[in-house]
């Protein structure tokens, strides 16, 4: 009896903790941004600044179990710079979905003011970074003033890299990925927990009845 008592109250312990993590579904699958970043406050905090044409969009690889927080990967073709020293034809990843702070508004043809964050030298832009198409940005581009043209295009054979300023925190879209990777692993925790748990249980009430 005392046994079962354990189980029990150990499977209780779980089903609270699962409990818990169920009514905040908002940290995981919504993204809420404090609105529009201001210009100077996106110079001071991005890692590149810069206009360019959508050339091809990469969406994350089939899996049976899909995330919207699944990288996306988008070349743009560069025309004018603000911050940072790029490419002619520049990388950067988003989130699938904007439930992951992901920028999804990304289309093949159409030009954007991307406000892009860095992470082990990699560019990324997400929902609340202020990204947006370039014919809506009239009142950013205003403040931004002149820019500048893209590095010089790599020689034959050659693949130059991006240089971005170092030391940029990670964008929300990213903070919003790390958070569901720890949910995700702490579910998954919780359910091979319940499930030795349950296995004990029925065990041992067979064991009692076989004797």
């Amino acid at each position: 009896m005392m046994r079962k008592s354990k189980v029990m109250i150990m499977l209780s312990g779980l089903l609270l903790l699962v409990s818990l993590y169920a009514i905040q579904p908002s940290d995981v699958f919504a993204c809420s941004c404090a609105g529009p970043p201001e210009v100077a406050e996106s110079l001071e905090r991005s890692a590149a600044i810069f206009a360019g044409k959508v050339t091809r969009i990469a969406g994350p690889a089939q899996k049976l179990v899909m995330s919207s927080a699944d990288p996306v990967h988008v070349t743009l073709e560069v025309t004018e710079i603000w911050k940072g020293e790029l490419n002619p034809v520049t990388e950067l990843t988003t989130a699938m979905s904007s439930a992951s702070c992901g920028y999804d508004q990304f289309a093949v043809g159409s030009e954007y003011l991307v406000f892009a964050s860095a992470e082990s030298g990699r560019l990324a832009t997400g929902l609340c970074d202020g990204t947006k198409l370039l014919t809506a940005a009239g009142k950013e581009l205003s403040e931004l003033g002149a820019g500048y043209p893209p590095k010089a295009a790599s020689a034959p054979g050659e693949t130059g890299s991006d240089t971005l300023a170092e030391g940029m925190p990670p964008s929300e879209g990213q903070a919003a990925d790390q958070t569901f990777m720890q949910r995700f692993f702490l579910w998954g925790a919780v359910a091979v927990l319940m499930a030795a748990g349950l296995w004990l249980y029925f065990w041992r009430k067979r064991k009692r009845n076989v004797k």
